[in-house]
């Protein structure tokens, strides 16, 4: 990892759980254990780290991505192999983080881009599905895809956070979400992928 890999990595840590606003370059140099000066002979100011923070929590989704669509299976399957990559490797942002990142127009167009795109990917997969027949026809996926997106960043301030963990929260509704939209070949995918999931888990303990 290179240095300025590493800086941005550390820096990520702190928006994710503070928000951007309350995190200062002082505070990012520390964390990544650099001198301030370090810091700006790589980054000319907070909008510019955040951007390459932005580029680097998004980098390892994408490529996970699309090394699954080079693989053999259908959309179903492609979809719940995602979602465990997501589920290991969570990018949990605080809800300050949305709402400061408003303050960096040019941050705001790269986290806006990465959405479109991940939405893109998640309708093509959806239509692909409908033609592999494992997801249902005569649905509007155009409104499904909205809805998965909403969905993969459900609020952390919620009471269901209280109670159970992000994993289980996530799962419960990616899998609710999943199987209202199977046919009964989609379905049967499905329920063996939960099976094989138990299995392993049971296997880990």
């Amino acid at each position: 990892m290179s240095l300025k890999t590493y800086i941005a990595t550390s820096a990520a840590s702190l928006f994710a759980r503070n928000g951007i606003k309350r995190v200062s370059m002082d505070d990012v140099a520390r964390k990544a254990n650099v001198s301030k000066r370090t810091l700006y002979d790589f980054f000319k100011d907070k909008e510019a780290l955040l951007i390459e923070v932005l580029n680097e929590v998004r980098k390892p989704f994408s490529e996970h991505f699309s090394a699954l669509e080079k693989r053999p299976g259908t959309a179903l399957e492609i979809m719940l192999l995602f979602n465990e990559k997501m589920i290991e490797k969570p990018t949990l942002l605080c809800d300050d983080f949305f709402e400061d990142i408003k303050r960096y127009p040019e941050a705001l167009k790269v986290l806006l881009e990465g959405k479109r795109l991940f939405l893109e990917k998640v309708l093509e997969l959806l239509k692909r599905g409908e033609r592999e027949r494992v997801f249902m026809s005569d649905i509007n996926y155009d409104i499904i895809s909205l809805l998965a997106q909403k969905q993969m960043r459900s609020p952390r301030t919620s009471d269901m956070y209280t109670k159970y963990t992000h994993e289980e929260v996530h799962n419960t509704l990616f899998f609710i979400f999943l199987r209202g939209i199977c046919t009964d070949a989609g379905r049967d995918i499905l329920d063996k992928f939960v099976v094989k999931k138990r299995y392993r888990m049971y296997e880990e303990r």
